[in-house]
């Protein structure tokens, strides 16, 4: 079994402090983490916005799932009129 080889890049930041990975990580999102001796790590990976976070605390994965479930298992409703009728009376 042969090991696999990692070879440097040597990448030219442009002016506008940005530089190409290449066609590889297109479209991919990377978390940059810069050391207090400069040096900077890019791993890449999938990351959640601070707005959808509330998904995977707190039982939010199973809250979903239930509400899910819930409207698999309801007859939905057409009474858009009458409660449209009651929040004008509000």
């Amino acid at each position: 079994m042969s090991a696999i080889v990692h070879v440097p890049m040597i990448k030219n930041v442009g002016l506008n402090g940005q530089i190409s990975l290449g066609k590889k990580y297109a479209g991919r999102q990377v978390i940059l983490t810069e050391l207090d001796d400069g040096s900077i790590i890019l791993k890449p990976g999938k990351f959640v916005p601070d707005n959808e976070m509330w998904l995977y605390k707190n039982g939010g994965e199973k809250r979903l799932d239930n509400a899910l479930e819930w409207l698999a298992s309801s007859n939905r409703k057409d009474n858009y009129n009458e409660i449209a009728e009651q929040l004008e009376n509000v």
